[in-house]
C-alpha cells in the first residue's frame, strides 16, 4: 500500500497557505489597501488690504476663490493644485503669480520654493482666473501654510489676496 504521507516541505506549504488565503480574502472585503493615504489642503482666498498707488493709501482687494492643493496617487512628491477666484480687474486682463508659504496669511515668510516655480495665472478681462495643473512639490503633512497671490511684484506688499489653509 503507497504512503499517502507528504513531504514536510509540501505541509508547511499547505499550512501557509491555509493561513494566508484567509487573510488575504479579509483584507479585500474590508477593502483594506498598500495605496498611501493622499495629503490635502484646501483655503478659501479673501480680501486683503492693497496699495492703492505709490502714495500710503490702501483698499480692500475684493477677490475670492478657492484652492485646493492634493498629492497624486503615483507619487506623493507630486501634487494636483486647482485654484479659482474672480477680482474686479477692471476690464483688463493680467497675470499675476503665486506660492506656497508657511504660517498664516500676513506672515513675512517665505514661499517653500522659488515662485518661478509656480506656474503664472493668467486673469482674463473678466475678472476670472483659473489653474489646474500637477507640480513637482511634495506636500507637508502638518504645519500651517497660506498662498499669497502677488500682483507686480513678490513682496509681503504685492499680496493680492491671500488664502489660509486647512489639511
Amino acid at each position: 500500500m503507497p504512503s499517502l504521507a507528504l513531504p514536510r516541505s509540501r505541509q508547511l506549504l499547505l499550512a501557509l497557505a491555509g493561513v494566508l488565503v484567509p487573510a488575504l480574502a479579509a483584507a479585500q472585503s474590508s477593502g483594506a489597501s498598500v495605496e498611501q493615504k493622499k495629503i490635502r489642503w484646501s483655503g478659501n482666498f479673501t480680501p486683503v488690504q492693497v496699495r492703492a498707488s505709490n502714495v500710503a493709501m490702501r483698499t480692500q482687494s475684493r477677490i475670492y476663490g478657492t484652492i485646493s492643493l492634493t498629492s497624486t496617487a503615483e507619487n506623493r512628491d507630486r501634487a494636483q493644485v486647482r485654484l479659482n477666484f474672480t477680482s474686479q480687474s477692471g476690464g483688463q486682463s493680467f497675470t499675476v503669480q503665486w506660492g506656497l508659504l508657511q504660517g498664516r496669511c500676513g506672515a513675512g515668510s517665505i514661499p517653500v520654493m522659488p515662485l518661478d516655480i509656480f506656474p503664472v495665472i493668467e486673469v482674463g478681462a473678466d475678472g476670472r482666473a483659473q489653474l489646474d495643473t500637477e507640480l513637482s512639490l511634495s506636500l507637508p503633512e502638518s504645519g500651517e501654510y497660506h498662498v499669497n497671490v502677488y500682483s507686480g511684484g513678490q513682496e509681503l506688499s504685492n499680496v493680492i489676496t491671500c488664502a489660509n489653509l486647512k489639511h
